[in-house]
């Protein structure tokens, strides 16, 4: 089975998004489910509700913990993880499951591999991203080409190898620590090109915070890598 893990905060085109999954997973003839695990104080669980997904309430905090609850609820042994904005598109769910096929223990959607693009981002956003993947190379070491894309396809196996429960980042930071752990643990990490669309309705989630977070996981991870630290204090918490 194959699980698509939507992690949701106030989400008006999320109702929009599950009918383009389930259009695309029907045409593959593979059996799936799409679970929604929701932060909203808005209508978007109600929206939930009507759709097909199978809606839950988060009881954790951040991005980290939406992804994780995924996980723990997910009955398949793919799990894809994408934005609820329609951002990521759904016409790339075969590809990466091809990818993974041949191989891979994680895939990701890169906006940076060659045919891959980013459309409707102001020059301040492409700054900010280009410096979180700036910053992840070259302090974390992290060698993916794209460590802040959210559109991802992890095997069950791989997950339950990478101790979820020890990871400090609960936000944005997320999305690195967890591939820093997939490095770590010599998982194979591949990548497909993806056109990324800048969402037309509701807020983006990254503030200022979540941005000076993301350096100090880095920094965490690097010391971690330099002289084993076990432990360095993060701001990544509510």
């Amino acid at each position: 089975m194959i699980s698509i893990i939507l992690p949701t905060k106030n989400e008006p085109l999320v109702y929009d998004l599950i009918e383009e999954i389930a259009k695309i997973m029907k045409e593959l003839k593979r059996p799936y489910e799409i679970l929604a695990i929701d932060d909203s104080d808005d209508n978007t669980f109600m929206n939930l509700e009507l759709s097909e997904a199978r809606a839950i309430k988060q009881t954790s905090n951040g991005l980290g913990g939406a992804i994780i609850e995924g996980f723990n609820n997910a009955n398949g042994n793919l799990l894809i993880t994408m934005d609820a904005d329609l951002s990521h598109r759904p016409e790339y769910i075969p590809e990466l499951i091809d990818k993974s096929e041949k191989g891979f223990d994680i895939v990701i959607g890169s906006r940076r591999e060659p045919g891959g693009k980013i459309i409707g981002w102001n020059f301040t956003r492409k700054i900010i991203s280009a410096g979180a993947n700036f910053v992840a190379r070259y302090i974390a070491g992290i060698k993916v080409s794209d460590v802040t894309t959210g559109y991802r396809l992890y095997k069950k196996d791989a997950i339950n190898d990478l101790c979820l429960n020890e990871l400090k980042s609960k936000n944005y930071s997320f999305q690195l620590e967890i591939l820093a752990r997939a490095e770590r643990k010599k998982l194979e990490i591949g990548a497909i090109p993806i056109v990324f669309y800048n969402r037309k309705r509701g807020k983006s989630k990254l503030s200022k915070k979540e941005i000076f977070s993301f350096l100090i996981t880095a920094i965490r991870i690097r010391l971690t890598k330099i002289k084993s630290f076990k432990f360095f204090p993060t701001i990544d918490k509510r």
